[in-house]
């Protein structure tokens, strides 16, 4: 049991990373846009907007995250 909850963690801890690379990107093309075509450019627009997603992905997999080493934790307890 906890070999596949480690194994999980593992997982959701690599697709944590990927959300943060996600929002780097997200973020600098989106500032690379704003300065280019102003602030007011539909793109950057949606860009900002969609940063919004990204976080909510973060908080998401963070919840995922806390919530597998929390049961980890109650199995080495038991």
């Amino acid at each position: 049991m906890k070999e596949v909850l480690k194994e999980e963690i593992g997982i959701w801890k690599e697709n944590l990373k990927a959300v943060i690379y996600i929002f780097v990107l997200d973020l600098s093309g989106t500032v690379t846009r704003a300065v280019k075509s102003g602030v007011n450019d539909i793109w950057t627009i949606g860009g900002f907007l969609s940063l919004f997603g990204v976080i909510t992905a973060y908080i998401l997999v963070w919840k995922k995250i806390s919530s597998l080493l929390k049961l980890l934790k109650e199995v080495d307890d038991a």
